[in-house]
């Protein structure tokens, strides 16, 4: 398993990090699974998607409203 690098935003944080699976990569990062989306090119992932070291993924917040 190699390190493959990572953005997550907003703040455009990079990394690099070791991970099978996207349910793996969040775990790594101590990111909720339910509170962000991972996207690879133009591809939002589910946990299950198995990753490659040459993947280069952004990892989204996901941001909700309240009504008026």
């Amino acid at each position: 398993m190699g390190v493959m690098r990572v953005t997550i935003l907003p703040e455009r944080e990079v990394r690099e990090v070791q991970a099978r699976t996207v349910a793996d990569l969040l775990l790594e990062l101590g990111l909720h699974r339910d509170a962000h989306l991972v996207v690879r090119r133009d591809e939002i992932l589910t946990g299950d998607v198995r990753l490659a070291e040459t993947d280069e993924v952004e990892i989204y917040p996901v941001i909700s409203g309240g009504g008026r």
